[in-house]
């Protein structure tokens, strides 16, 4: 296999934000916020700050509200994830930290800077998806597939892995040094994609966090998937129904078997910690409320926090901060505990997975990570699952 080209044609322009464009005043203060993953890379996204409120932009895909608390020196706490900010006011803007708080030592520097952040316009991408490999280095590398669009003119996109996606990333085409920038911001993910093209090729780097890092190549190919999510995951030989005694949110104990089940019921194996978790309960969450009844959803949450307290408030969080009403209950709060004994599964491949059973208790399918809204998968997922749903309920009516 021939080296991975590094690309040097993306020069330090490609991995600066700019300067924050001027916008006249508003009620709403504007901001260009940059959040700095190593000495020459920074993710940008725009922010504004109404009275207590901090409205961070990711791209222009979504946005979601960070409530500020202080004065010169201010605090708050991101949705749904255990990921926080401190910021100092200056002459000009802010400058602080964003740090997650389920980890250790795990700080950014960020700044807001008075304007905002635009992005170049564009027309048109090389192609809608390329089917790359991963080189983490060492040997390491995994199959990937990159894939573009436009909205608003921008340039938007995602890399979807075979367990799930880098969701939103909205960036620009580098005209001067040949390439393309993506970032995404979502309070937990961030991420930085840079990548040139060559004919039906592709070169790029991922840079992910405080210290992820891959580069990548491939080629274009608008057919290409990866591996069956349904396919990925299976029951161990011994399995001969679903039964668990956990603890509820609110302290009691839920029991679950699925030889008493009535009705068809999904299994979420989430995480508060998980992006793609998120995507996927809220897509569990609609057809909960859709089916009105008829269908029943569990999240199980797989949490890393160390005491049950703690793994408890953290999914409080999650289910409030994304409005879910289907019942969650704590699978493990500590990564001593065996996150396989559980359920009757091989081995849980990823953060999500969902099993499917229909009124009887059997299993009908077993969906290994999730595609989200970033994905060209993601609108066929949701009306193909809408479809087996409306089936195993007419099951139950027939």
């Amino acid at each position: 296999m021939k080296n991975f080209i590094i690309i040097g044609a993306i020069s330090m322009a490609l991995f600066s934000c700019g300067n924050p464009k001027e916008v006249e005043n508003t009620e709403a203060l504007t901001y260009q916020g940059r959040i700095l993953l190593n000495d020459s890379t920074a993710v940008c996204f725009n922010a504004s700050i109404y009275g207590d409120q901090l409205t961070v932009y990711n791209g222009v895909h979504e946005s979601f509200d960070v409530k500020l608390e202080g004065e010169d020196t201010l605090r708050g706490t991101f949705p749904v994830f255990a990921s926080d900010l401190w910021l100092v006011k200056r002459e000009e803007g802010y400058e602080g930290l964003y740090f997650r708080t389920d980890a250790e030592n795990y700080m950014l520097p960020l700044t807001l800077l008075p304007g905002h952040h635009n992005p170049g316009q564009t027309q048109d991408v090389p192609v809608n998806q390329y089917h790359i490999i991963r080189d983490y280095g060492n040997g390491k590398t995994r199959p990937a597939l990159l894939q573009l669009g436009i909205k608003e003119n921008k340039v938007v996109g995602t890399i979807a892995t075979s367990t799930g996606d880098l969701r939103f990333l909205t960036g620009e085409r580098i005209i001067d040094e040949g390439g393309y920038v993506l970032m995404g911001f979502d309070g937990r993910f961030i991420n930085y994609v840079t990548f040139t093209t060559f004919e039906d090729s592709v070169f790029g780097n991922v840079w992910s966090g405080k210290t992820g890092y891959y580069r990548f190549k491939g080629v274009a190919d608008d057919n290409a998937t990866l591996e069956d999510p349904e396919e990925m995951s299976k029951l161990r030989e011994d399995y001969t129904h679903i039964e668990w005694h956990l603890p509820g949110l609110d302290g009691d104990t839920v029991h679950f078997d699925s030889r008493t089940i009535s009705k068809p019921t999904i299994l979420a194996i989430q995480g508060s910690w998980c992006p793609n978790c998120m995507d996927e309960g809220r897509v569990l969450d609609q057809y909960y409320r859709e089916f009105d009844g008829a269908i029943d959803v569990f999240g199980l949450s797989y949490e890393y926090s160390g005491t049950l307290e703690k793994a408890t408030a953290a999914v409080q969080k999650m289910e409030r901060d994304l409005g879910t009403s289907f019942p969650m209950v704590i699978a493990t709060y500590d990564p001593k505990q065996d996150r396989n004994a559980i359920l009757p599964l091989e081995k849980i491949r990823s953060y999500p997975t969902s099993i499917m059973l229909d009124h009887a208790g059997n299993v009908v399918k077993i969906h290994t990570g999730f595609y989200g809204p970033s994905t060209k998968e993601y609108e066929g997922y949701l009306k193909h699952t809408r479809e087996e749903l409306k089936a195993l309920v007419a099951e139950v009516n027939g």
